[in-house]
């Protein structure tokens, strides 16, 4: 056969060295590159030359970036250059000519998840320089999800599917045993070092039986991975786990429950017979001072306080309400308005003990106020304006006297009302003096000279005319128990206290229902039992 001679390679126009660049080639930028993570990206330069032209210089640049353009590789004099190159990209690149095609193509190996984003070729023929762009994305094939149970709700099981290490994010699909897509009822999904890690969760009835699958899909690498649960059917007669859990969880719960309010309960009681012992120990040390210094005198009603409708007793020590005002001269320290009286003593430091008879009456207030309350006029009896009372408005309705008020809870009406008050530890405390009970305690921080408080209140429709009487044992109507103790009573300025020894509690009272306490214990009773060898709490 006749030989034929090659055809001849096809040689640019020489004119200029812009016409060496192929004239179907704009250099505009969209071409996207996908690479695996670990393995070798190709980006080809979107500017071409005519065939077995060379390049003067050819520059990959990652652009653009936060740090600013990145320098990738260099070709320039007919070979690469290292200069200027970052240091991230060097030794991992190359670059790829085909004479032939006009092409260049750029080589990454090993590429990582942050070499991702755009590049751009420089092409200089001549003088002539032109720019292309590429970009490049990291696709990442994660781990294999896992399946568990999150928990059971009215006849449904949740399923949860997990897995991480994916870019960019995967989708995922639930599919129930017969291949049908399953609704998702949440997917979360958070990133680490740029990697997703996933969060999908579905349910399926308690009745299904068989493998419930879960799949990730990674759309750039078209691979996706799957994994499966198998639901198995229960067997004949066998209670479910969810039953036998609840079968067993609730009655140990209410035992729980059960067992912490009896525990509450009864510590509680326990510091309100404690209390209650350590104020009659504080009482019986008073009175013994007393005793031993000969000073001995009753608390005592200040007449000069006392409202001009109010009597008072001989002795001073009881006080009612009259039908009229009484004809007793007007001045700053007594009460027009509220219908009270002061107790004559001051308390400015110690402990300090007294008890009111109330047991023929329906309505009383009675406590601590401070000397510098006004007496003049409508006062709102509060400890911000420094009363600290407690009283009954009405036949079984009790209630402190804070802001707003407390409603007690008695459990029976009191006859003799014990009042404590400890000045340096700031407590005021109130009790049922016939059942050794508890009724409120109020803590404030003190400062000046407080006084007794005492309101007999209006008449009630008849039913409220009795005193109130200071006293120093239980109520007379009472048949006693024993012999009648000789009466202590001590004043020393600004202390007054008496105390019946009959009314110390017994080593092992017996306990009384919880409805009986009503606030808790001051924390720091310190001051109050100095001295005493009695546990603190």
């Amino acid at each position: 056969s006749p030989s034929m001679s090659p055809s001849p390679v096809p040689v640019p126009p020489l004119q200029t060295p812009l016409s060496l660049f192929c004239p179907h080639c704009t250099g505009l930028t969209g071409d996207l590159h996908l690479a695996p993570l670990g393995g070798t990206a190709k980006l080809l330069c979107p500017l071409a030359l005519w065939p077995v032209t060379v390049p003067t210089m050819v520059r990959w640049l990652r652009s653009p970036h936060p740090d600013g353009s990145q320098l990738v590789h260099v070709f320039r004099d007919g070979r690469d250059q290292e200069e200027g190159v970052t240091p991230e990209f060097k030794g991992r690149t190359a670059l790829l000519r085909d004479p032939q095609e006009g092409s260049i193509t750029l080589e990454i190996r090993h590429v990582r998840l942050e070499d991702r984003g755009p590049y751009r070729c420089q092409v200089q023929v001549g003088n002539v320089t032109r720019d292309g762009s590429v970009t490049l994305q990291v696709a990442v094939l994660g781990s294999d999800p896992y399946i568990h149970v999150k928990g059971y709700d009215a006849g449904w099981i949740q399923l949860v599917c997990r897995s991480e290490g994916w870019f960019p994010k995967p989708l995922a699909q639930w599919r129930d045993p017969q291949g049908k897509a399953l609704q998702l009822v949440w997917d979360a999904d958070s990133q680490e070092a740029g990697l997703f890690r996933i969060a999908v969760s579905s349910r399926v009835r308690d009745s299904t039986v068989g493998n419930v699958s879960c799949s990730l899909r990674n759309v750039a690498l078209g691979q996706e991975k799957t994994t499966a649960m198998v639901i198995a059917a229960p067997s004949p007669g066998r209670i479910s786990s969810s039953a036998v859990a609840l079968a067993v969880i609730l009655p140990v719960l209410g035992l729980l429950i059960m067992m912490g309010i009896y525990l509450i309960w009864k510590q509680r009681r326990s510091k309100e017979k404690l209390l209650y012992e350590q104020v009659m120990e504080v009482g019986n040390h008073e009175l013994q001072q007393a005793n031993d210094s000969d000073l001995a005198s009753p608390m005592t009603l200040d007449p000069d306080t006392a409202h001009p409708k109010l009597i008072l007793s001989e002795d001073q020590r009881g006080v009612k309400l009259g039908d009229k005002r009484q004809p007793v001269p007007d001045g700053p320290q007594r009460f027009d308005f509220v219908v009270s009286v002061l107790g004559a003593e001051y308390f400015t430091a110690g402990c300090h003990y007294w008890e009111v008879d109330v047991g023929n009456k329906t309505k009383w207030a009675l406590g601590v106020c401070s000397e510098s309350v006004s007496r003049k006029g409508k006062v709102t009896a509060t400890p911000a304006n420094g009363h600290w009372l407690v009283r009954q408005s009405s036949e079984n309705t009790y209630e402190a006297l804070t802001s707003p008020q407390t409603p007690l809870r008695l459990k029976e009406p009191p006859r003799c009302v014990g009042i404590f008050l400890d000045y340096e530890a700031g407590v005021i405390s109130f009790y049922d003096v016939t059942n050794r009970s508890h009724i409120f305690t109020f803590t404030h921080t003190f400062s000046g000279p407080l006084r007794p408080f005492f309101e007999p209140c209006l008449h009630d429709g008849g039913k409220n005319t009795a005193p109130l009487i200071i006293c120093s044992e239980l109520q007379k109507s009472e048949p006693p128990t024993g012999p009648k103790p000789e009466e202590k009573v001590h004043a020393n300025g600004d202390v007054a206290m008496t105390v019946d020894p009959s009314l110390l509690p017994p080593r092992a009272p017996e306990p009384f229902p919880p409805e009986d306490m009503i606030l808790p214990w001051p924390s720091d009773l310190g001051s109050a039992l100095r001295g005493l060898k009695v546990p603190s709490f």
